[in-house]
Order: C-alpha cells, then sequence, then structure tokens
C-alpha cells in the first residue's frame, strides 16, 4: 500500500464518507452597527468583521494545506498508515452476509478507510438494498467511493445518478455530487457535464430556498456560497466546451435562484462575487498583469513571452501554500518538455500579508522558488480572478483568450494529468468567437 494511496484515501474519506466532516457550519452573521440617536449610523465608525467571520478567514490557510496529505508529517503519515493497516486486515476477515444495519453501514466505512475497495463496496450496496435509513445517503458515498478508485467511472457515475433520484436532495447528495463532477472533470470524463445536468433543477430548487442545505441524517451543512459554487460548476463546464450560450443561461438560472445577497454573511457573498468574477473572465481577454520579479534565476527579467503560443497556463497561489510550492517543479518540467510546441507554464505568486505580516517568512517562501517558473505578483492578483482556493489555474490559448479556470490538484502537471486533457479540450473545441487585443503590463 503506497503512501500516495494512503494520501488519496483519507482525502476522499474526508470528503465523502465521514458524516459531517464536509459540512460548512454557517458562522453568524456580522452584528448590526448601532445607530445613533437621529436613527443614522455613525460614518466615523469602521464595520468591525463578526468573531465566527474573522475565524473562518484564519483557518483558511490550515484548510489549504492541510487538504493534501503531502504536507502532513511522518509521525502523521505512519499513524494514519497503523489505522489503514488494522482496517484492512478486520475487513478481509469479514463478511457483508454477516451483518446488518448500523454494524453494516460500519463494516462498509471500515473497508473503506483500510482500502479494500471490493469489499467496501459489496457492504455499502447490500446496505442501500436493505433500505437502511440512517445512512443510506453515506453508503452511496462510500460506493461511489469504491468505484472510482477502482476506476469504473462509468459504474460510478450510474451510481450517483441513482442516488441522485432517489434520494432526497440534501447536503449529503450534494456533497457527494460536488466530489464526482469534480473527480470526472478532472479525469477528463464527458460525463461530469451530463451529472452536472442531471442534477441542476435539483440544485437550483436548493438555492431557491435561501437557506443552508442540510443532511437529512448526519450534521453535514453546505452554505449557499458552497451550493451555488457547485451548481454553477454546470455553466463552467459548458463555457470549457465553448458552448456559450449554455453557460451564460445556465449562469443566470444560478443567479436568479439566489436570495438576497444582503441577507447573507460577508463570507458568503465574497465567495459568490468570486464565482461569479472567475466565470465571466471565461471567454475574456487576460487581464492585465503586473509582474514584480521571475525567480527561474537571479538575472531573469520580469517579462512573459511575446506571444502565449499554442497556450499558456498560469498557476495562481499565496506563498503560504506549501502544496503549490512544491508543485511549482513539475510546472516547470512541464513548460520545459513543451517548449517547442510552444505551450508556456507560471507559477503567480503573492505575498499575502493578510495571513503573514513578517518579511523575513515571505523571503523564505520565495527563496524555495527559486529556479522554478515562478513570477512574483501583487497581492490585488487573487482578487482579479476570483481566487478563493489554491492553487488556482488560468490556462489561455493562443489569442490570450481565457479558456479554463479553477482550482487544480497537486499532479495536474504530471504526465497526463489534468492540465494536459484542459489544453487537449482547448484545441478541440476551437477558437472562442469573442477576442480582443491581449494588454500586459510588467514593472
Amino acid at each position: 500500500m503506497s503512501q500516495r494511496a494512503w494520501r488519496t484515501l483519507i482525502v476522499v474519506l474526508c470528503a465523502v464518507c465521514a458524516c459531517g466532516a464536509h459540512g460548512q457550519a454557517t458562522p453568524p452573521e456580522s452584528p448590526t452597527p448601532p445607530a445613533s440617536a437621529s436613527g443614522s449610523q455613525t460614518p466615523s465608525q469602521p464595520v468591525v468583521p463578526a468573531p465566527g467571520e474573522i475565524y473562518k478567514q484564519a483557518m483558511h490557510p490550515l484548510e489549504v494545506v492541510r487538504a493534501s496529505l503531502d504536507n502532513w508529517s511522518d509521525p502523521e503519515v505512519a499513524a494514519l498508515a497503523v489505522g489503514m493497516h488494522k482496517a484492512n486486515v478486520a475487513c478481509a476477515k469479514m463478511k457483508p452476509d454477516d451483518f446488518s444495519g448500523d454494524a453494516l453501514y460500519d463494516l462498509a466505512h471500515l473497508c473503506a478507510f483500510g482500502q479494500d475497495w471490493n469489499d467496501a463496496n459489496a457492504a455499502a450496496v447490500r446496505y442501500i438494498g436493505s433500505r437502511g435509513e440512517p445512512h443510506r445517503a453515506q453508503a452511496y458515498a462510500i460506493s461511489i467511493n469504491a468505484l472510482m478508485h477502482q476506476n469504473a467511472t462509468e459504474p460510478a457515475a450510474q451510481t450517483t445518478l441513482e442516488m441522485l433520484q432517489w434520494l432526497p436532495y440534501d447536503a449529503e447528495v450534494a456533497f457527494t455530487l460536488r466530489y464526482v463532477k469534480d473527480a470526472l472533470e478532472q479525469a477528463g470524463n464527458p460525463a461530469a457535464l451530463e451529472l452536472a445536468g442531471d442534477e441542476h433543477e435539483k440544485i437550483v430548487a436548493a438555492l431557491k430556498l435561501g437557506v443552508p442545505l442540510k443532511a437529512g441524517n448526519g450534521d453535514a451543512v453546505m452554505d449557499i456560497g458552497t451550493l451555488y459554487d457547485s451548481a454553477m460548476r454546470l455553466a463552467f463546464f459548458e463555457q470549457y466546451n465553448n458552448n456559450q450560450s449554455a453557460a451564460a443561461a445556465i449562469a443566470a438560472s444560478c443567479d436568479n435562484a439566489l436570495p438576497d445577497t444582503a441577507t447573507l454573511p460577508p463570507e458568503e457573498r465574497q465567495h459568490i462575487e468570486n464565482v461569479r468574477t472567475r466565470f465571466h473572465l471565461l471567454g475574456e481577454q487576460l487581464p492585465n498583469l503586473t509582474v514584480m520579479r521571475a525567480l527561474i534565476s537571479p538575472t531573469a527579467k520580469p517579462l512573459l513571452p511575446q506571444s502565449f503560443g499554442a497556450g499558456t497556463v498560469f498557476v495562481l497561489f499565496p506563498d503560504w501554500c506549501v502544496q503549490c510550492r512544491h508543485m511549482m517543479k513539475t510546472l516547470t518540467e512541464f513548460a520545459k518538455v513543451n517548449a517547442t510546441t510552444p505551450l508556456h507554464a507560471y507559477g503567480l505568486v503573492f505575498a499575502d500579508t493578510s495571513m503573514i505580516a513578517d518579511n523575513a517568512v515571505h523571503d523564505a517562501y520565495l527563496k524555495e522558488l527559486q529556479g522554478t517558473s515562478s513570477l512574483v505578483v501583487p497581492a490585488e492578483t487573487a482578487q482579479t480572478f476570483g481566487a478563493q482556493d489554491f492553487p488556482l489555474a488560468i490556462a489561455v490559448d493562443g489569442t490570450g483568450t481565457i479558456r479554463f479556470i479553477g482550482t487544480i490538484p497537486p499532479t495536474a502537471f504530471n504526465g497526463d494529468g489534468y492540465i494536459e486533457k484542459v489544453i487537449q479540450r482547448m484545441a478541440a473545441s476551437g477558437p472562442v468567437k469573442k477576442t480582443s487585443s491581449v494588454q500586459m503590463h510588467y514593472q
């Protein structure tokens, strides 16, 4: 059992199997500032974010870094290996036919943790067939997860569709659909688009309720910002395939389903605006880029090439993102291998002073990136691209038109990785009709 396999499993288990683990509790709204005696608010009083909002912002870097088990310590990985081995051995000694009810579901969960995918799927399917209600959605998630790990993508997609058709649309179902849509998209499987289309009516109906989506059984909660983000996946997928009219109609249906955003917590409003920003950049020219420094060599000038070649991929990230820094080595190798095409690739790293004030720390992070195709850009670049999570990739075609924007896995630049599939799709879908002159700014 490889270390990478352990890491892949635990990420997926955290995403779709552990009841409530993927839920996002909705923090309290910012308190309304007290009004003055005349009924108007004092203009000189700054708006102070609610503690819950600040806490969520402060925790975000940890969540991003911890999402990649490449960043886990050796003792943590070793402890995970011990637990998984124990689960695997125990699962091998048990048969789904010998259990029922909660014990049968627990067996499915145990086998999934032990990476015994056949038995995990068998136990989950048996639990689903028994019409057990408390964990039925989670059992579907385990079955789908097991099938995906066995590269049985077609049965996984069919099981996901069955889940969507037979279960009430709640947070467990929504999170599972989100996981499968993203997994299929990153595998270059067109079933991602089909599944997102099958889900769209239900996810839009959930948005129209104007409240966070909760699990029927369990603690999982999908807040409105995340629900909107997941609903907009279909619009992004259509745009990636150069179906602009379909993409625009889907985006409009998502926007029309939203409640008054003024009633939402600030972080949810920002999440929605970030999604909108990213979507509206698709099909547009790459915005002006200010490049302050190139890290490929001490003498390199902060310049991009005169053309975008057959395509160019940018990966935007804050310097505290460990997995993003590690990715720059494979990105740089990707650019070298494809230099004759030419396909270009650059990291766009910025110092996130809202999280780290010590310049020495930022300098140490940049030192790690020396020798890579990384460019230092202003922190405001993140706002330009509606960056929410990292690493965020922006792929442009030869005319500088943005054809893809979204988060990517750490393996995206590996051989036959996600970026290769993105570029192949760009080439297959042909040029975008709307083009304009390319503008860049260097400093």
